[in-house]
């Protein structure tokens, strides 16, 4: 973003979801200066939807996010499970309009990443491993922090311009690396 955020919020459906942002912005030298300005939102409180806690927030968040006087950026990440990633999006977006707020313009300072069923298969491909996004159990086995501060690296890397992305790039992440350069 080129007017650098004096604040950074993430909402995520997970801790590995919330780990790969936040480690990525680490490998970003300008947010490592204001790394005690980057709040996690809460979780979930139980092992429901996740992308529903998400749709459920995204509006409340947004308005936060446009009310506050200081420049903040809102990091939103979430599966796309039995929906497309666009579509996954989009229903983010019918929740701001039933909330009867503004849609998100290029000008807002609003991120959103979709993986397709988790963000383990981001973090695999990322790893140079071989994974199908149609895979609904690619978070098996699960990953560890390492793997998870490994992964951002990789992404840091595949996200700069003119990058040569791994060949174990899936769709859904391959079509967000514009979004994760236009964070940092």
């Amino acid at each position: 973003m080129s007017n650098h955020p004096s604040a950074v919020l993430i909402l995520a459906e997970d801790q590995e979801q919330q780990n790969l942002v936040w480690h990525y912005l680490k490998n970003c030298s300008q947010y490592r200066k204001i790394m005690g300005r980057v709040r996690k939102l809460p979780l979930p409180a139980s092992r429901g939807c996740g992308s529903q806690y998400v749709r459920e927030q995204f509006p409340l968040q947004v308005a936060a996010c446009r009310e506050q006087q200081a420049r903040n950026l809102l990091i939103v990440i979430t599966d796309a499970d039995n929906l497309t990633p666009l579509d996954r999006e989009k229903t983010l977006h019918d929740e701001l309009d039933r909330a009867s707020y503004v849609a998100i313009t290029a000008q807002d300072p609003i991120v959103v990443f979709v993986p397709k069923w988790q963000v383990e298969t981001w973090i695999k491909c990322l790893l140079g491993q071989n994974v199908r996004e149609d895979d609904r159990d690619s978070d098996r086995p699960s990953v560890c922090r390492e793997e998870i501060v490994a992964a951002s690296k990789e992404l840091f890397a595949w996200a700069r311009p003119h990058a040569a992305i791994g060949v174990t790039c899936v769709d859904s992440l391959r079509s967000a690396l514009p979004r994760w350069l236009r964070i940092g």
